[in-house]
């Protein structure tokens, strides 16, 4: 591994760097960028491929040490660096991945998550809220997410930066055939398939708990509070929960239901005793919140994202 300063931002070396607010570009490079320094580190802890890190000057001392003998360090001016990603470039730290492929649908069942949950979501467009949604999924230990053909893309860069980084451990599905993925769950792998809606029919959740679904494998199928899910989604599930909500409020940001439904789904069974982390690893700062499991320097982080 080298720490490598650039000049000029002509630099065939920033090639992966220069359209990072183009969504469609990493699309079709196969490559995405992860922001921030947190991000950068977990995925450099996860198995997938860094190609490369770029420190804005102003941050090299605190990161060169973190990073120069784990992957191709490259070290900017600041000035370059705004000019390079369009915008002011307060994080100082990006990573450039190679993007896994899209996992199989077994590879759901086969994960080393704690509870047999699956969630779905047929039709999410909004980067911000899939990010929320990843980092929530993965902080309630579910075993994948799985998405329809439409949704937005798992590995944008606004997407990746709200997950925290959760991304690199969840496995994350584009579903050419989300029906035909979800029937398979059901009648091959006996997963009972519930859905987030309020309907003539829906049971408020706090009778989930009563439900005979407990004990099951489970998919949990959410709308977004524009459209919620469509009648050919509701037709296929076992049942129907929604929020009891004050008069006058329709619905709640789909982030919002999927903790409320995600915490009422995890919380009363024994192993959730495996999703709690001791006093040593409980960060609430500056990242909102994050539970953060990364030892060592980052007990004492940099104020910067």
């Amino acid at each position: 591994m080298s720490v490598e300063k650039i000049e000029h931002l002509e630099d065939p070396r920033l090639t992966q760097y220069r359209d990072i607010r183009n969504k469609s570009h990493y699309r079709t490079t196969g490559y995405f960028v992860a922001e921030g320094w947190r991000v950068v580190e977990r995925m450099l802890n996860s198995p997938l491929t860094v190609q490369s890190i770029l420190v804005s000057e102003r941050r090299a001392d605190l990161m060169l040490p973190r990073f120069a003998d784990r992957a191709e360090v490259y070290v900017l001016p600041d000035a370059l660096a705004r000019e390079l990603v369009g915008y002011n470039f307060h994080a100082g730290v990006l990573g450039v991945g190679l993007r896994p492929g899209n996992p199989a649908l077994r590879d759901m069942l086969s994960s080393t998550a704690c509870q047999p949950l699956i969630v779905c979501c047929p039709h999410l467009t909004g980067p911000d809220n899939l990010g929320s949604l990843i980092r929530l999924s993965s902080g309630f230990g579910v075993s994948g997410i799985l998405l329809g053909p439409g949704s937005v893309d798992p590995y944008l860069r606004r997407c990746v930066r709200v997950s925290m980084g959760t991304i690199f451990q969840l496995p994350i599905r584009i579903s050419p055939e989300l029906r035909s993925d979800l029937l398979t769950l059901r009648e091959d792998f006996q997963y009972r398939l519930l859905a987030a809606e309020k309907t003539e029919t829906s049971r408020p959740l706090r009778e989930y708990h009563h439900s005979e679904h407990i004990n099951h494998p489970r998919v949990l199928l959410l709308g977004n509070e524009a459209e919620g899910l469509d009648e050919c989604w509701l037709e296929l599930v076992e049942s129907i929960y929604h929020i009891p909500m004050a008069s006058g409020v329709e619905s709640l940001n789909i982030t919002h239901a999927a903790g409320i439904f995600l915490y009422e789904m995890t919380h009363h069974r024994e192993d959730r005793r495996r999703l709690l982390l001791d006093d040593n690893h409980l960060s609430v700062g500056e990242a909102g919140g994050e539970m953060i499991d990364l030892p060592g320097p980052l007990d004492h982080p940099p104020t910067d994202q």
